[in-house]
């Protein structure tokens, strides 16, 4: 996974946590009216008390006691002559009944007392003039004074319990659990040491290779098979730098079992082997002379050496005739971008690693990319590791120098010493370096100025010869073992 998508895992994590937050507070805001729990509610306005509606029939059906006024009018109209009208004076209560006049004149006709109607009339004679409210004429039922009622309460709502439910509170701690595991994870790849080497020098080396801006990602390359060596497969292409301009050829031996179908799900570490002069045309290392690839053969059956890919460049991009006129030690490059010159250190340490990974199965952690020079490539390889720790973990220098005196330089005494190994000792880079074979005190004095967490090891020898190299190739092979991380172990 790219420290991209990790960065992404966080930031969704986080994103989650935020929102149940902002959710859980609005939950908080949105209480009901009953007011904080264990709090009663504001008590609801007292309503007067609601008259019940009585009809015309309903009053006539009251007691007696409640129509007294009505009975005493009646029997004044009773006693009226047949045909008289009921004085404009005369009271009867609102709604009460008022008897028939037919009953007093047919108990005079038979000769008996007139008595008092017991039935109350439902409503006043049409004929009569009465003072009774005029909803009673018309026989509508009187209806009580209408109050304005005060609205209703609304029923109460339940609170919104927020993340103080079970469930919310179960979904904040998966949020907070999530982010937490998300974070460890997107960081478990990067050691402590990483840590430092990218406080030293502005770089994270577990970055992954990307391709330099505004340029799309390189192709794989096209090689050739050379043929078969020491179990292993040798092929060569041909790199022409899009960063560096610069064109040479590219050496790249295969361990053995890389290309068996049980492989071919796994990545390989890398060692990156510069040649000694000329190299040019050619690779000190892939040749016979020093039996580097059968020694290694060996180390990686025995399991003492990872089953590294070698990466085997040329060293300066010159032409044959160059070396046959005996113009490559005045036009050395040192493995340095030289002004005006040609750019070695870009093209080996930036196009031919872009072309490896984008070719091979070899894996981008800069702990499993290491280097190996002999001789003059002996300097690039300390050079390299102090000036590219965001791609190599550990170095070798067989029999090599420590310090710059190309004549290509001129008088550019700031690029010269901007590439010093020296002075690149000053960084302090997260690197481990075996200095194999050196002569005199060199070695050693290059060895003291190294401070942690750069560490530097310096082992005396005679140096030089083809036949001093091949007797320090074990110890070499074996340091380069042990400061190596091998992704498939």
């Amino acid at each position: 996974m790219t420290r991209t998508l990790k960065g992404l895992l966080i930031a969704v994590t986080l994103g989650a946590v935020v929102v149940l937050v902002l959710r859980a507070r609005k939950s908080r805001d949105a209480v009901s009216i009953a007011g904080p729990e264990g709090e009663p509610g504001p008590r609801p306005a007292e309503l007067p008390p609601v008259v019940p509606h009585v009809s015309v029939r309903e009053r006539a059906m009251a007691p007696a006691r409640e129509i007294e006024p009505v009975r005493d009018s009646v029997r004044e109209v009773g006693s009226a002559p047949s045909g008289a009208t009921v004085a404009s004076g005369s009271a009867i209560a609102p709604g009460a009944a008022v008897a028939s006049t037919s009953v007093g004149r047919d108990a005079g006709a038979a000769g008996a007392t007139p008595q008092r109607a017991d039935v109350p009339l439902p409503f006043a004679p049409v004929g009569l003039a009465s003072s009774a409210p005029a909803a009673l004429a018309r026989h509508e039922p009187v209806r009580p004074a209408e109050t304005e009622a005060a609205p209703p309460d609304p029923a109460p709502r339940r609170r919104r319990r927020g993340v103080r439910s079970p469930a919310g509170v179960g979904l904040l701690a998966f949020a907070v659990i999530a982010a937490g595991v998300g974070g460890t994870f997107a960081y478990r790849n990067m050691s402590h040491d990483d840590a430092q080497n990218v406080a030293a020098t502005g770089v994270d080396p577990s970055a992954e290779p990307v391709a330099t801006a505004g340029q799309p990602k390189a192709a794989p390359q096209k090689f050739t098979k050379v043929g078969t060596k020491s179990g292993g497969t040798l092929n060569r292409m041909t790199v022409t730098g899009r960063q560096s301009a610069v064109t040479a050829d590219v050496w790249v031996w295969l361990p053995p079992g890389y290309d068996t179908p049980t492989n071919q799900g796994r990545n390989y570490p890398v060692l990156v082997a510069q040649s000694s002069l000329p190299g040019v045309e050619s690779n000190s290392f892939t040749d016979d002379s020093s039996a580097f690839l059968s020694k290694l053969a060996a180390g990686i059956e025995s399991g003492t050496v990872p089953p590294y890919i070698v990466v085997a460049p040329e060293l300066m991009p010159y032409s044959k005739q160059d070396v046959e006129a005996g113009l490559t030690t005045a036009k050395d490059t040192e493995c340095s971008d030289i002004p005006k010159g040609p750019k070695m250190a870009t093209f080996h340490n930036e196009d031919v690693r872009e072309a490896v990974l984008t070719t091979y199965r070899a894996s981008a952690d800069r702990a499993s990319w290491a280097l190996i020079g002999d001789g003059s490539g002996g300097l690039c390889a300390v050079k390299y590791a102090l000036q590219y720790p965001q791609y190599y973990a550990s170095a070798v220098s067989l029999s090599g120098r420590t310090t710059l005196k190309s004549a290509l330089w001129g008088g550019d005494s700031a690029a010269k010493t901007a590439n010093d190994p020296v002075r690149l000792l000053d960084a302090r880079p997260d690197v481990t370096i075996m200095l194999s074979g050196h002569s005199g005190t060199t070695g050693s004095e290059f060895a003291a100025k190294a401070k942690a967490p750069t560490t530097v090891k310096a082992v005396a020898g005679a140096g030089g010869t083809s036949t001093d190299i091949t007797r320090q190739l074990p110890d070499a092979l074996t340091f380069l073992g042990r400061n190596t991380r091998n992704p498939a172990a």
